[in-house]
């Protein structure tokens, strides 16, 4: 067995432990899973000079040691939902950022040094991305390829132990089905049905993209009576999976950042994954660039 490693945000907003307890909720074999818990504190001396510092230090370091005990706080929220869903206390640790390119900037540095198999946020989590995307300093983030998957956890009593994987056959879509099948091959409760939107009208039964999908989850050591496979018609991508997802009541949509059409696109996100970020209130999403 391989172990998972995912980077859980956490912050004092309470949203943000949704991170934490979507992975308690989901994952039934926690031995091969370690999680690092994540706090992005504010950093009152941030964008100072050094006489500015200087000038004011006993004020500032009152104000870190203050974040700090707040940071503390709320990672010690998240250790109490982890050691009351009997997480192996040597599978998690903790650590502290104070913020150096903001919040979202230093989430992401952090996913891409720690050598991550997932980012998991909480709502909370991507709104604060979505707004950093608005400004000069989201432009690195627009034009360079984010290799860590990211989960966008919402708020879910029990999630079911089922994933939704859609595909079209991209690069996208495959390199979705392979972390899909990474995170579940040790978890031989789970389910995955393999969904395929055919905006044809009856012309293309996706029939490669479902074998090559299939294919992948194979080469993840997931057996074949763990997998189905779906084909459904549909004009709008987003509408139909959101559908699919309410009525099969998924604990997981799986998707990829850019479509077959938006292979070449420099968006952070592709069209249809984001429709789905701002639609689907009810499941957990799994997006691969």
């Amino acid at each position: 067995m391989t172990d998972r490693h995912i980077l859980l945000t956490i912050s004092d907003d309470a949203s943000a432990l949704q991170a934490v307890r979507f992975t308690c909720g989901f994952f039934r074999h926690t031995s091969t899973l370690k999680a690092t818990l994540f706090y992005v504190a504010p950093n009152p001396k941030v964008g100072l000079s050094g006489a500015e510092i200087a000038k004011d230090y006993v004020t500032l370091n009152k104000r870190e040691v203050a974040a700090k005990e707040v940071a503390q706080h709320a990672l010690s929220r998240a250790t109490e939902i982890l050691m009351g869903k009997n997480f192996p206390q040597d599978n998690f640790d903790s650590k502290i950022l104070f913020q150096q390119l903001g919040t979202a900037n230093d989430i992401i540095q952090e996913g891409l040094a720690g050598m991550y198999d997932a980012i998991a946020l909480g709502r909370r989590g991507l709104s604060r991305l979505e707004e950093l995307l608005d400004k000069s300093v989201s432009k690195q983030i627009i034009t360079t390829r984010l290799e860590t998957p990211l989960w966008i956890c919402r708020q879910q009593e029990k999630p079911e132990p089922s994933v939704l994987l859609c595909t079209d056959g991209s690069p996208a879509s495959l390199r979705t089905a392979d972390h899909v099948g990474f995170m579940l091959k040790d978890e031989p409760e789970h389910s995955i049905t393999i969904a395929y939107i055919d905006t044809s009208g009856g012309c293309d039964n996706g029939s490669e993209a479902m074998a090559k999908t299939r294919h992948v989850l194979k080469e993840n050591a997931i057996p074949s009576e763990r997998i189905k496979e779906l084909v459904v018609e549909g004009k709008n991508v987003s509408e139909v999976i959101i559908t699919l997802a309410r009525g099969g009541g998924y604990g997981v949509i799986a998707t990829g950042r850019t479509g077959r059409g938006e292979a070449k696109s420099r968006q952070f996100w592709g069209s249809v994954s984001m429709s789905l970020l701002r639609h689907l209130d009810f499941a957990t999403m799994w997006i691969t660039h």
